[in-house]
């Protein structure tokens, strides 16, 4: 015996690309051998990904379930079919319009026919069978029915064009959530034993695609009692257009990625060879100088600390999400119930809302950019993961741009750019450039000079880290040195990169300064040293 289930959403886990939902069902059986129907299964499901279980007063055993195609004479769904109805009823109401138009047509045709007939009333008008105040109330009945019909087919137009943008939007709007395949949805047959009479709930599960989730990140720095906090609020922006409405469904959002377990990577064998240098061209042409282009992205605030605002009667709290650590992954579950619509608009929720004591520096590369930017740089030390996402970064209650999270795991260290401080000022200039010609062995040498100027207009201390650089040579006979450094640099790495930490008290002033020799055999045509 075949009893048709229909089954209700309730719990919905998101994955990064697809999801799994699960719903309950109802049902009075007697005993003896059943088939379970549920109609209406997404084509986005997964037909391997179907379970059955469930629970409730009558004994039952579960024999088996699978998954056939259900076809429709029009779409099941409730959405689709109400547009549909709809558009019927829109089409009816134009056929009514387009009847009621030709009606008054046929009666302008006939009074053109009464028009053409104006010989025949002169011809009695002449043989005295008609007189000249009856033509004139013939003449007068066909301007007033001239002037009602136009009025009317006027009319009728009007309301044509109204019904006429109504049925293209319903078309419009049924076409986006209709499947241009014939209406069909999969359904679910469960095989079941009764042993004893009862009712029960059948409690059916599965994965559909065309559903995931994405984070983002809301990231505000925030001044604390003359120090600065740094809140994360930690989103995740939900679409799906699986087939299926999920209406006041349990939302959880899950880290588990589970198209990337199906399969090992294979390894394979790794060679190595000798060089083989590439064959000369005829023609080769010297390479050109490339000018070096910077840019940071980066945003700053005012390093002094704020006054504290007046208190407020009551702040609003920030619901978050359960985090539950499974394995390698971690599940958000959403508090309440949610409703998602199956149209693909997104949908965020809060995950996690994360403080943090940030350490704030300035940082600028005077060579590229005459700005000085704020650096917040933190430890991560919360359970979950920060999942690569756009973050919106604010300072206070003032948007100041965007900016790209990477994938944060706990003891990771993150960083953060928080604009540009105009209090803090920084010119670098060309101080120095020489040519000596007096050396022996035939060598060329060049020294440069340069010098950068920093002024902190802020009334408290800033931190400020200068980067710069020195060319680094690719020739055995192309000598670079460093010399006459003006503090001396923090860190010098092997490609001469050089970087400056200095504290400056609010209001001083610090100059850089360096300098730098190249020198090279005197026939050596040396490229890439223009600044």
């Amino acid at each position: 015996m075949d009893v048709s289930v229909e089954i209700a959403l309730r719990n919905v886990t998101v994955y990064p690309d697809r999801a799994r939902v699960s719903g309950l069902g109802g049902c009075e059986l007697a005993v003896g051998r059943h088939r379970l129907i549920v109609p209406n299964l997404p084509l986005t499901m997964d037909t391997n990904s179907i379970r059955v279980r469930g629970s409730g007063t009558a004994k039952v055993r579960l024999l088996g379930v699978e998954v056939t195609r259900q076809f429709f004479e029009e779409s099941p769904a409730e959405a689709v079919r109400t547009l549909e109805a709809q558009i019927e009823e829109v089409q009816d109401s134009l056929r009514v319009l387009e009847d009621q138009k030709a009606g008054w047509q046929a009666h302008g045709t006939y009074l053109d026919g009464i028009r053409q007939a104006t010989a025949e009333f002169a011809k009695g008008l002449s043989r005295g069978k008609t007189t000249v105040a009856e033509q004139q109330q013939v003449i007068a009945f066909l301007q007033e029915q001239d002037e009602a019909m136009r009025s009317a087919v006027r009319q009728l137009e009007q309301e044509q064009r109204v019904f006429m943008r109504r049925l293209q939007k319903l078309q419009q709007e049924l076409k986006q959530i209709r499947s241009a395949k014939p209406p069909q949805q999969y359904q679910a047959q469960i095989e079941v034993e009764v042993l004893s009479d009862g009712r029960f709930q059948p409690e059916v599960s599965y994965v559909v695609n065309q559903a995931g989730w994405q984070p983002l990140y809301d990231i505000r720095l925030l001044p604390e009692n003359g120090r600065y906090a740094l809140e994360i609020n930690y989103l995740a922006q939900v679409t799906q257009r699986s087939g299926q409405a999920w209406s006041q469904v349990n939302l959880a959002v899950s880290t588990a990625r589970p198209a990337l377990n199906q399969r090992l990577p294979e390894i394979t064998p790794w060679f190595i060879r000798e060089y083989q240098p590439p064959q000369p061209r005829q023609r080769v042409r010297a390479a050109q100088p490339v000018p070096a282009m910077a840019k940071m992205e980066m945003m700053a605030v005012d390093a002094a600390p704020e006054p504290e605002a007046a208190a407020e009667p009551f702040v609003a709290e920030t619901v978050t999400a359960d985090v539950q650590s499974e394995g390698t992954a971690v599940t958000f579950r959403a508090p309440g119930q949610i409703n998602i619509p199956n149209d693909g608009s997104p949908h965020k929720t809060t995950l996690q809302q994360i403080r943090l004591e940030p350490k704030l520096d300035y940082l600028t590369i005077p060579k590229y950019s005459d700005a000085v930017f704020r650096r917040a740089t933190v430890g991560y030390a919360e359970s979950g993961p920060l999942l690569p996402g756009s973050a919106s970064l604010f300072v206070g209650e003032e948007y100041i741009g965007q900016t790209q999270i990477k994938f944060t795991a706990q003891g990771d260290e993150l960083e953060l750019l928080l604009g540009v401080e105009d209090r803090i000022t920084v010119e670098r200039k060309l101080a120095r450039r020489d040519v000596d010609k007096k050396l022996l062995r035939d060598q060329r040498q060049l020294r440069y000079g340069y010098t950068v100027e920093l002024k902190n207009l802020l009334t408290t201390k800033a931190q400020v880290v200068v980067k710069d650089h020195i060319p680094v040579s690719r020739h055995e006979q192309i000598k670079v040195k460093l010399e006459d450094v003006r503090p001396q640099p923090t860190e010098q790495t092997d490609l001469n990169l050089i970087e400056w930490q200095l504290g400056l008290a609010g209001g001083a002033e610090e100059i850089v300064r360096y300098e730098y020799t190249v020198e090279h055999p005197r026939n050596l045509n040396v490229v890439g040293l223009l600044d």
